[in-house]
């Protein structure tokens, strides 16, 4: 990064920043929760969160660094969407907890005391209709008639499986809709919010938002759609298949699309948020392999379901640490040929058009600084955590490995930026 950072031994200087977001990956609510403790670090360390709508915006302190920008895929999504609403961190985990806590601040009851999200809400189970009954019973006989014959072609070819999900995320489409969101349109809110979804019938990326810009250079099937409700994004960014039904969204043509979980294209959509202007964006995500250690034992005595998160894991983690180093190997091709041309005497205008012309071929910004924040490999039982619960307990269990993580993961950097933070009591945007 020419010019824009300095290693001072172990860390790593930041330099002035213009605009900053927050990217938080899928995970179900295991990684709503960790991305809150992420946050919560942040907090800790001087960043604040822009929120609310444009025509009436959160409290807001003076100082520190403000994220303006948002990037959620499935349960990313929802987290996104309560911090773009304007909801406080402390606001967000008295949900978590229950509403059990009182309120001790007024940004906690602003835009109000958030509801929360239950089983009940989140897992409504799909209306099979009477076709859908007959054709699974049909299904059925046909494969058990073959199992007592002797033969396995039923069960191999898996056509009795025409179930599209076993729940319908709609509850949870209702939920933001009618008790969280104080606006349903994404252009009414004071920062940039976006949700990344996965179009099932014509495989490509989907980004909902209040802007549209053309298709990454990486993906240039990806597209951007500006006239979706947000709670309609949200629902397709988190209809995980197998789990929920992928989810129904008809656009303003007219046209009925189905989506499903918006990390089944991409799992950090960063370039969501460079594609917005950031130049600091800060990635969260839950998708950590499981390191085996003396006190937790192998995987293999642990079962299926830990074997199979493993697997998924192991992928994820491989396609983020790609994208990781191809970004550092066009740095350092960029960093190379500056440098070469520093030590041949080539003058500074000519040496810096050479630079823009290599970033512009490599698609780069070299001004942008990503930071990834994960589980520490060792937090073995953060991988054993359900990833669908909604007790207070194990939350706030989730939460606190998620501070650690930030924690730990923020050490490393110092930002120019960062100011002290003091309370200015307004309801003005500080944008």
């Amino acid at each position: 990064m020419i010019g824009q950072n300095q290693k001072n031994e172990s860390v790593i200087k930041i330099g002035p920043k213009k605009k900053l977001a927050f990217v938080c990956s899928g995970g179900a609510t295991k990684a709503g929760a960790f991305h809150l403790g992420v946050a919560l670090a942040l907090q800790e360390k001087g960043f604040r969160f822009k929120g609310g709508l444009a025509s009436h915006p959160q409290i807001q302190t003076s100082g520190g660094l403000e994220v303006s920008t948002y990037v959620g895929s499935s349960a990313g999504s929802i987290i996104s969407a309560y911090l773009a609403a304007g909801y406080s961190l402390e606001n967000i985990f008295r949900s978590f907890m229950g509403g059990t806590q009182p309120a001790i601040d007024p940004r906690d009851i602003y835009p109000k005391p958030l509801p929360r999200l239950t089983y009940q809400k989140a897992f409504k189970f799909k209306a099979p209709t009477l076709t859908d009954h007959l054709t699974h019973l049909s299904s059925f006989q046909k494969l058990f008639t073959g199992w007592r014959d002797g033969s396995w072609d039923e069960l191999f070819n898996l056509d009795w499986l025409k179930i599209s999900g076993i729940f319908s995320i709609s509850g949870v489409e209702q939920y933001l809709r009618e008790e969280v969101l104080p606006s349903n349109c994404f252009q009414d809110y004071a920062p940039d919010l976006f949700v990344v979804a996965t179009q099932l019938n014509h495989s490509r990326k989907v980004v909902f938002g209040k802007h549209s810009f053309s298709p990454p250079p990486n993906d240039l099937t990806c597209q951007y759609n500006n006239d979706i409700a947000l709670s309609d994004a949200c629902a397709a960014s988190m209809a995980l298949p197998g789990i929920f039904s992928p989810h129904a969204i008809r656009s303003s043509t007219g046209e009925t699309h189905h989506y499903i979980d918006g990390e089944i294209r991409d799992t950090l959509s960063t370039h969501v948020a460079v594609d917005n202007g950031a130049d600091l964006v800060i990635a969260s995500y839950t998708h950590q392999p499981y390191h085996m250690n003396a006190d937790s034992g192998s995987l293999i005595e642990k079962g299926l379901p830990s074997i199979l998160i493993q697997s998924i894991y192991l992928l994820i983690e491989q396609k983020i640490n790609n994208q990781i180093y191809n970004r550092e190997s066009q740095q350092n091709a960029l960093s190379a040929v500056s440098n070469y041309c520093k030590a041949e005497g080539i003058s500074d205008r000519q040496r810096l058009k050479i630079c823009e012309i290599l970033e512009t071929e490599l698609h780069l910004r070299s001004n942008v600084d990503i930071l990834y924040i994960h589980p520490n490999a060792q937090d073995t039982r953060l991988f054993f955590r359900e990833h669908f619960t909604f007790s207070p307990k194990k939350m706030t269990e989730i939460v606190k490995s998620g501070f650690r993580s930030a924690i730990d993961a923020l050490k490393k950097y110092e930002f120019e930026d960062h100011k002290p933070q003091h309370a200015i009591g307004t309801t003005q945007s500080g944008s």
